[in-house]
């Protein structure tokens, strides 16, 4: 099946459309992970280290730029459709997801004036229905698994339809929609700017768009590069649950710079990403699911493989026990409060081989360091849930 795919251009008008309504998240570095990512991958060159912090973003992930896109957008549609005195608050967004969407499109609709109808698992975190309740949507639970999801929605959409309300019902899919992946592909256009700021000589300030962690005393710069001979950044590490914002994130980085690794990290107990990008076709969701990253329970679509088998070079994966790991530093050495699906890049960056042969190969060519920036999606964590499986990590070591 032919999808159309989403393209530079529409990423670029998502980005102006939007601009208003999201952060313009920082880049962090912690020459503490340079070093210890150098040392796990044994390479002969230093690897240096950016990560872009969505946790900090507006409802606490990048799922607030694809569905402001898409709540603006289809706002701008019923303008156009039935004058420009259309009245937002006969809009109803509905959609179905395990939290961040879900709060980012209750925020986003709130913020014009329309109302959102969500569909959630049941299983889904305390803290991210407490924030979609907060942003007044209404919550229709469900069973933990996309057909039952799917189901709801359905159902929740024809009932809001045929209630008499005369109410105009949207459906805007979490990660299967283009105005959604324009929306995510907008960290992509954010990053290839920041990084560029990061080439600053050395003991200069960085800009305000970019950060330190709190464990780094000194510059955290990097080299300067003369892009007409290689790229700013080597590669682009990206987790993959949907695919909505890997398909986006690629899209963005390779429209601009053809010669960017764009990498999908995925975890090993959710890894159908990783099977439909290695065979081409559709592969289930483990079901039920066994992973602690609840932001990457779902399945590809046809547009989101499409995307990802254009742009992306390859998915790799993480065992729990590195994503916990890779968290456990964040946390600690960062300070930084992000989910454990915010953790999988790092995690595939400390332990998975494939990629490791990966960074050798540009390692072994000349350069004198290796760049990678790596995508925390989200920050929204129900603690005690998390705390728990560090101890029983911890205990288990």
């Amino acid at each position: 099946m032919t999808v159309d795919q989403v393209q530079l251009s529409d990423i670029k008008r998502a980005h102006e459309l939007i601009r208003p309504h999201v952060h313009r998240t920082p880049l962090l570095t912690s020459r503490t992970l340079d070093e210890l990512v150098t040392k796990a991958i044994g390479s002969p060159v230093p690897v240096r280290l950016a990560f872009k912090a969505e946790n900090v973003q507006v409802v606490g992930a990048f799922k607030i730029r694809g569905a402001t896109n898409a709540v603006l957008t289809h706002l701008e549609r019923l303008k156009a459709e039935h004058g420009p005195d259309f009245d937002p608050k006969k809009l109803c967004v509905v959609t179905h997801s395990s939290g961040n969407h879900a709060a980012a499109i209750a925020r986003a609709a709130r913020s014009v004036g329309a109302s959102a109808a969500i569909v959630m698992p049941r299983t889904s975190p305390q803290v991210k229905k407490d924030a979609v309740a907060g942003y007044g949507a209404r919550i229709v639970e469900c069973e933990p698994v996309l057909a039952a999801r799917e189901s709801a929605a359905d159902l929740l959409k024809e009932e809001l339809e045929t209630n008499g309300s005369g109410t105009v019902v949207q459906f805007i899919h979490p990660y299967d929609e283009e105005l959604v992946i324009a929306g995510q592909g907008t960290l992509g256009l954010e990053l290839m700017d920041q990084v560029r700021e990061l080439q600053v000589p050395s003991g200069s300030k960085l800009s305000s768009a970019l950060a330190p962690s709190p464990d780094v005393e000194d510059n955290c710069s990097w080299r300067s590069r003369d892009e007409g001979k290689e790229p700013v950044v080597d590669f682009v590490i990206g987790p993959v649950g949907g695919g909505g914002m890997l398909s986006g994130l690629s899209t963005a980085v390779k429209g601009l710079d053809s010669r960017v690794t764009v990498i999908g990290a995925e975890p090993e107990k959710a890894d159908d990403a990783f099977r439909s990008f290695q065979t081409g076709q559709l592969q289930d969701a483990i079901s039920p699911p066994q992973t602690i990253c609840d932001g990457l329970l779902t399945a590809l679509s046809p547009r989101t493989l499409s995307h990802i088998r254009t742009h992306v070079s390859s998915i790799h994966l993480a065992s729990e026990r590195s994503i916990l790991s890779a968290l456990r530093l964040v946390w600690e050495r960062m300070k930084q409060i992000i989910e454990p699906s915010a953790a999988v890049g790092l995690a595939v960056a400390f332990d998975n081989k494939d990629f490791h042969q990966q960074v050798l190969r540009i390692a072994g060519s000349a350069k004198e360091e290796v760049r990678m920036v790596l995508i925390w999606t989200g920050g929204n964590v129900e603690l005690e849930k998390i705390v728990a499986a560090l101890s029983a990590t911890a205990s288990s070591s």
